[in-house]
């Protein structure tokens, strides 16, 4: 049983994508590399689909494809979100995209690999769930465009992506067999080199997919000659899938192994030390009865190490931190389907169950200690129903879902507790700064102690309840109807829901551990957060011929106790008196709910010249308001776009993109957010097949050397590097890259 929605799904494995725009039921990758000219429009079921694909094998435009990038020489998965309409990324460094879709990001989106729950270990998201996959193992990405299905996941208030891994694929052959592929790329502006590979072994039933990756770079250079450091990083995966194939059934387990080394996070006020991480997945279907079964069930364990000294400049040792932090994840998943003569009927149950721990040290004085998230519990459970039918020229899907979310953290402690004197000998306190600073108190009245202050928000935070069980529904509805034989017309509404994140609970003293942010403020948490509620709705027409496509899409949320952080008030004096001892921060900030609004456009399309030439375009704009106050969200992506010019024939291809995005002054005061300038920068890439093995690849980004500033690309957080602090960042210089590829 189908379930053909208003999606992109991005196709990818490594290197050049090629974009398919067109209006049609979903295809599975096995049915792209069997059958490539396979694709008809189904007047009758025609949802919207976009796919980017890389194709592992020779395959010209004959469907009248268009041409994107996504390159192996870039680190992050993330990156290839800019290639979607109403997607962006959150740059916080080299390995450290946070997925962006319409103006939403963070734990508002659903991000799953294979429908697995990723839930990183990093309190600054330093872990993304994107950076658990690596682009040779990656089949598909697919993002949800409108209103996310109720199925697609737990937390889908701001959409739904999914990672595609390759699996093992059988051969139903009586021979064991191998296939496989090998890829290499290098990249000039920062050094930066990949080796991967996978192997397909496969036998009669059996199958085992092998595979194993490296990444690394030196830090990146911007138009200007500055350099952006650090932006170094490296990163080692390696995995594998073992499959058994039934007659009506089929059985996998699957390991995966992320090791990142020292990585740059520039925008952050650490950077990366380490990331280990084990995932152990199981995962399968049957029939019962009637009902197609599917199920998976899943095991991360992540360590993450993270200092202020190691890859930047930190003249004080008594302010050297470390910060040691750990996640388990069990998550789980089982869905039945079944077609009936009122409809397509899925049910299913699915959940996580999270652990977080978070300790800073500082390795010039073993005495000091934070505990800064001590057996924190994050368990969220879910149950949906989803039907879909169709009525002539009409399909009509409804989704309902329960979920259920529990909190709860153990006592907190820190050596600040135990010091008697408002001393900076180990604070990390700003040398030159004014105690009395932004303290607005009477001169006789005693200034209280830090130690006093780390008690005061100790002893607040374990003598509060902290057990807390939010219990929320989430419904979606989407109609897509056929007005005519070139015009499509798409309807969503939805009112979904998201239970606030555990550093929002339960980051008990101001600190920057806040999902990535990267503002440069300090936050409190505040255990008494209510869920986000948003009223959602999606308007979209397609417009597609043969050799034209226009897909405007217009939407609107309305977000009631949205989740911001706002100025402290009296309550928290403590809170403030400590920020601003420790770093100098004036305009501490606790997280709160307010009532916010987003809004905007979003559209992609192309025409087709002739049988080698398309020219193609995607535009993105979303505008997210405070509906409380007069201020604009943080971090929202300014009018953005690109179009491209792309020319195929049977041997090689190449594809000139201008991308761009506008200035933009509508920004958050309350998080102290800055304007941005305007920019266009130009790609150019080329690809040539050699035979039906090998591929080559090669480009040049940012051709003209323009030296601009990503309005997502966060500021700069490190001192004595050749940017301000606090400026914000640059993005990358021109860079040339080169791609091979090899399949057997």
């Amino acid at each position: 049983m189908k379930y053909p929605r208003q999606f992109f799904r991005i196709k990818a494995s490594v290197c050049a994508v090629k974009a398919v725009l067109l209006s049609s039921t979903i295809i599975s990758s096995q049915a792209w590399a069997d059958a490539p000219n396979v694709i008809e429009k189904e007047k009758l079921k025609n949802i919207e689909v976009i796919t980017i694909t890389n194709q592992r094998h020779h395959i010209g435009l004959e469907n009248n494809e268009s041409y994107a990038q996504g390159k192996t020489t870039e680190p992050d998965l993330a990156n290839w979100l800019t290639s979607v309409p109403g997607a962006n990324v959150n740059t916080n460094g080299p390995v450290t995209g946070i997925a962006q879709y319409r103006g939403l990001y963070g734990d508002r989106l659903s991000a799953t690999l294979n429908g697995h729950t990723i839930i990183g270990a990093g309190p600054n998201a330093m872990d993304t769930p994107l950076s658990y996959s690596t682009p040779l193992i990656v089949d598909a990405m697919t993002i949800y465009r409108g209103i996310a299905p109720v199925s697609a996941g737990i937390n889908t208030l701001g959409g739904a992506i999914d990672i595609k891994m390759r699996k093992a694929e059988s051969n139903n052959s009586d021979d064991w067999q191998s296939t496989g592929d090998i890829q290499s790329g290098i990249r000039s502006n920062n050094n930066a080199g990949t080796l991967s590979s996978v192997v397909n072994l496969a036998k009669g039933d059996l199958a085992g997919l092998f595979y194993g990756n490296w990444q690394a770079g030196d830090s990146m250079e911007s138009g200007g000659g500055d350099t952006i450091s650090p932006s170094d990083f490296e990163k080692r995966q390696f995995g594998t899938d073992l499959r058994y194939f039934g007659h009506a059934s089929e059985t996998g387990f699957s390991y995966h192994y992320t090791d990142t080394q020292d990585s740059g996070t520039p925008a952050l006020p650490m950077d990366i030390e380490y990331i280990f991480s084990h995932r152990v997945n199981f995962d399968g279907h049957f029939m019962l009865g009637n009902w197609q079964a599917n199920w998976l069930l899943g095991y991360l364990d992540a360590d993450h190490g993270m200092t202020n000294f190691l890859m930047r400049t930190n003249d004080d040792p008594t302010k050297y931190r470390r910060n040691n932090a750990s996640a388990t994840t069990t998550d789980f998943k089982l869905s039945l389907e079944q077609s009936f003569s009122y409809g397509d009927l899925r049910i299913g149950v699915d959940g996580y169950l999270a652990e977080h721990d978070s300790v800073i040290t500082n390795p010039n004085n073993m005495m000091f200690e934070v505990v800064n998230f001590n057996g924190v519990e994050d368990n969220r459970f879910g149950a949906f129903v989803e039907w879909q039918q169709q009525f002539d020229n009409t399909q009509v899907q409804l989704g309902l879902r329960y979920k259920r979310a529990q909190a709860n953290a153990d006592k907190v402690s820190t050596s600040m507790a135990m010091m008697q004197m408002p001393s900076d000998m180990d604070m990390g306190m700003d040398e030159n700064m004014d105690m009395n600073s932004s303290m607005d108190m009477d001169d006789t009245m005693p200034m209280p102690t830090m130690s006093e202050l780390a008690i005061d928000l100790r002893d607040g935070f374990n003598q509060a309840d902290r057990s807390v069980t939010d219990n929320n529904f989430d419904i979606a509805l989407s109609i897509d109807t056929q007005l005519n034989e070139l015009l499509s017309m798409y309807i969503g509404l939805g009112l979904k829901n998201r239970a606030p994140s555990y550093q929002e609970r339960y980051l008990w003293t101001p600190m920057e551990a806040t999902g990535g942010l990267a503002d440069g403020n300090t936050y409190i948490g505040n255990i008494n957060l209510k869920s986000e509620t948003a009223q959602q709705l999606d308007l979209g027409l397609t417009y597609q011929s043969n050799n034209v496509r226009f897909a405007p899409h217009i939407f609107y949320q309305k977000i009631d106790d949205y989740i911001q952080g706002t100025p402290l008030g009296m309550d928290e004096m403590s809170a403030s008196m400590m920020a601003n001892m420790m770093s100098g921060d004036d305009n501490p900030l606790q997280f709160n709910n307010v009532d916010a609004k987003l809004y905007g456009v979003d559209l992609d399309g192309y025409v087709q010249v002739n049988e080698h030439l398309r020219l193609s375009t995607i535009v993105s704009f979303v505008r997210g308001e405070r509906r409380d106050i007069h201020d604009n969200l943080y971090r929202i992506a300014p009018l953005n776009g690109q179009v491209n010019a792309s020319y195929s024939s049977d041997e090689w291809s190449t594809n000139l993109a201008i991308v761009f995005a506008a200035s933009t002054d509508k920004v958050a005061v309350t998080n102290n957010e800055q304007e941005s300038a305007g920019y266009g920068v130009i790609n150019v890439d080329f690809q040539y097949y050699l035979n039906n093995q090998v591929t080559l690849r090669a480009g040049v980004d940012n051709i003209f050397d323009n030296e601009y500033r990503n309005h997502l690309g966060g500021y700069n957080r490190v001192k004595g590097s050749d940017i301000t602090v606090m400026n914000r960042l640059p993005a990358e210089g021109m860079s040339a890259w080169a791609e091979v590829s090899y399949n057997f």
